[in-house]
């Protein structure tokens, strides 16, 4: 489990969408849930030390939610997502080991916080944690697809992720920036936070490849060891369908 830190409605009608009376719906075969239960964490979750908390979504925020859940889902080949993820859950919050998360994922299941974009939880801020999140439930499914000593060789010489808790550190510690830094892009690194592990780093370049902040491409084109993950990253995709290449994720950003 890991994490990733912080008017008028109207429902459109998308291939493969169908709604409850509360709020639920089945986008592209994957369940979109607002219905909060502490039955929705698995139950390994709800007792010590993790002790998994969370609070229901404002009704507010479901139909922005379910637009830019759309959008996201989109970006993913149908046959990807009926293999390997069953829901979605949005909350406006929730807690694990006491620490506020903004994102975290199960087996085949995602969980994903929006407190209202007042709050910071604006429409690419939910789309990037959606990516950043799944993205670490695609490299559980095919751990072959992805090397690591090659990652791992992209970053300066003589660096270890710094956090042992793999992530908890950092929020626990106001260490989880998810800003683009320019001098860490000089170190291989887009952000503090990716900075906290492998597997952080890794997610923190998904969500920007599939919905790049502003600017990443152009660092991607400046910084070496940062087009060097880019193209480690764009090679596991590729591998789990042909669809995903470099030319693919930078249409993405128009």
């Amino acid at each position: 489990m890991k994490l990733f830190v912080p008017a008028f409605f109207f429902f459109i009608t998308y291939p493969g969408f169908s709604q409850t009376n509360n709020g639920d719906t089945t986008i592209q075969t994957v369940l979109i849930s607002f219905s909060y239960s502490p039955s929705n964490f698995p139950p390994d979750w709800q007792s010590a030390p993790i002790n998994a908390k969370g609070e229901g979504i404002y009704k507010s925020e479901i139909a922005r939610s379910k637009l830019v859940i759309s959008k996201a889902l989109k970006k993913y080949p149908l046959l990807v997502l009926q293999k390997t993820l069953r829901s979605v859950y949005f909350l406006k919050e929730m807690t694990f080991y006491n620490v506020g998360y903004g994102g975290t994922n199960s087996t085949d299941a995602l969980y994903l916080t929006n407190n209202g974009e007042p709050s910071g939880y604006t429409e690419q801020y939910l789309e990037q944690t959606f990516h950043h999140e799944y993205s670490s439930i695609l490299f559980r499914n095919h751990p072959s697809f992805f090397d690591e000593a090659a990652w791992e060789n992209a970053n300066i010489t003589g660096f270890d992720y710094n956090d042992p808790e793999a992530g908890v550190g950092a929020i626990r510690n106001n260490q989880s920036s998810q800003d683009l830094d320019t001098a860490l892009c000089a170190k291989g690194f887009l952000t503090q936070y990716s900075l906290s592990g492998m597997e952080n780093d890794i997610n923190t370049f998904a969500q920007n490849i599939f919905c790049p902040s502003e600017n990443f491409w152009n660092y991607a084109d400046r910084y070496p060891l940062i087009n060097k993950k880019v193209k480690l990253l764009i090679s596991f995709y590729h591998k789990i369908d042909p669809i995903f290449t470099e030319s693919y994720f930078r249409k993405l950003s128009h």
